[in-house]
């Protein structure tokens, strides 16, 4: 019934518009009526004329009339409607049909993209893989190729070490060390000070091996990163003795060892580039057309051909300060300390108690310095020399890196706090969880 009153609506309205015959009464100048100029004359068409059988007039326009053949050849009650009416038929059908077109082709997309039917999930867990989103093995896909998640791929893979507190269980501790006078330095800090479990990656095949193995997984499932490793020691506020510290100089083609399950929590050292100490392996796969020059900013952007520009120099400025808790060489003692509280490791001789907690940074402190004090200095340059300006011309990003380093390092003393601090904040400390145990006594 709806339908049919729609229809005659609109056959009405049809009919209005249809030309009118020229009348002899004429009104009289006080009898017109001022609608009239909003009438349509004999001279005007109508918007669609059902004069002719074989054609469709519609806004002056005429177009074959596909019912012509099939009136001449078959006998039908839907073949003799007029245009209008199998115009407004066909649009009204095609507007409730539409939905389930739409859902048709959907589906039909999701069981291309993913080689099965289902409800249209990927084998990610993602809902709707035509949406802009982030896979478990960390590369995003979606509509926008210019933003920072795929710029920034695959850093995307490390914690940014701020705003991703407390550090959660299942975070792997990764160390960077691009220089070999750090990565001594501090190897010897992890295993002598805080009786580290490290995982040595220090050239690209030991990378690749590491991926085929799914090394981050398999020491998950050990128990030897995760939830499990904290739950043996119970130590207070989730601190941990013997940590596991995977280390390698090689970040990119480590960041893909990581997963959404299992993201790396990075820190490294940087130095001033007339410090630079490169480590080996770091040059082994480099192009022999490798610039010479700005060698951070390359090894981070992974453009080692060709002019750098501000996007290289922004993809190193992220790298440093959003993952990386930040280190520099003449800070080194302070550095690492403040790194150990981060991550909440106990220190060799410690208790890891809440009432330790002072002797504990107290035999950390000491012995941290004890190594550090034997690591050469920095070396020092004349900035009005003209050997400094033709240096500083040709490494002027790298230069800027050092100092974002700097400032970062800086910035850390209030954002990178003890690891305790992180959960008392979170509200995920014992004291808070005893107190909660008291209130339900009570």
């Amino acid at each position: 019934r709806y339908y049919r009153l729609l229809l005659r609506t609109y056959e009405r309205q049809l009919a209005i518009m249809a030309p009118r015959g020229t009348s002899k009464k004429r009104r009289t100048p006080h009898h017109r009526d001022t609608s009239n100029r909003y009438r349509t004359t004999s001279s005007s068409a109508p918007l669609i004329n059902d004069d002719d059988p074989n054609k469709i007039h519609l806004l002056g326009t005429s177009f074959p009339n596909p019912l012509s053949y099939l009136r001449q050849n078959f006998s039908s009650p839907i073949i003799n409607w007029s245009p209008t009416r199998i115009l407004l038929v066909g649009g009204i059908t095609a507007i409730l049909l539409a939905p389930l077109f739409d859902t048709f082709l959907r589906e039909s997309l999701a069981f291309l993209r993913n080689g099965s039917g289902g409800s249209g999930d990927d084998a990610n867990g993602i809902v709707g893989a035509s949406l802009p989103h982030v896979t478990n093995d960390g590369k995003f896909h979606g509509r926008y190729p210019n933003s920072l998640l795929t710029l920034f791929f695959p850093y995307t893979l490390y914690r940014d070490v701020v705003l991703d507190q407390p550090v959660s269980p299942d975070d792997v501790p990764f160390f960077w060390h691009a220089h070999v006078s750090d990565e001594t330095a501090i190897k010897s800090i992890l295993t002598k000070c805080f009786e580290a479990d490290l995982v040595e990656l220090n050239t690209v095949e030991d990378v690749e091996k590491a991926k085929r193995l799914n090394l981050v997984s398999t020491l998950a499932e050990q128990d030897r990163v995760g939830i499990g490793a904290i739950n043996k020691e119970n130590l207070y506020n989730g601190q941990r003795r013997k940590p596991l510290v995977i280390a390698s100089p090689h970040i990119r083609e480590a960041a893909e060892l990581f997963s959404q399950d299992n993201f790396g929590r990075t820190f490294s050292f940087y130095r001033h580039p007339i410090d630079y100490d490169v480590h080996p392996n770091l040059k082994k796969k480099l192009p022999p057309e490798a610039g010479a020059n700005n060698f951070m900013t390359r090894l981070l952007s992974d453009v080692h051909v060709g002019v750098l520009g501000y996007k290289e120099l922004g993809i190193g400025k992220q790298v440093i300060r959003q993952t990386t808790i930040a280190g520099t060489r003449d800070l080194m003692t302070e550095s690492m300390f403040r790194m150990g509280k981060y991550y909440g490791w106990v220190p060799v001789g410690g208790e890891g108690t809440k009432e330790s907690e002072g002797r504990d940074d107290a035999i950390a402190m000491s012995c941290i310095d004890d190594i550090v004090k034997d690591v050469p200095g920095e070396r020092y340059a004349d900035h009005n020399s003209p050997e400094w300006q033709v240096f500083y011309k040709a490494n002027k990003l790298d230069c800027q890196l050092y100092e974002i380093a700097r400032s970062t390092w800086r910035a850390q003393i209030q954002t990178i706090v003890p690891f305790t601090v992180q959960k008392r904040r979170a509200g995920e400390g014992d004291d808070d969880e005893k107190e909660e145990e008291e209130e339900e006594e009570r």
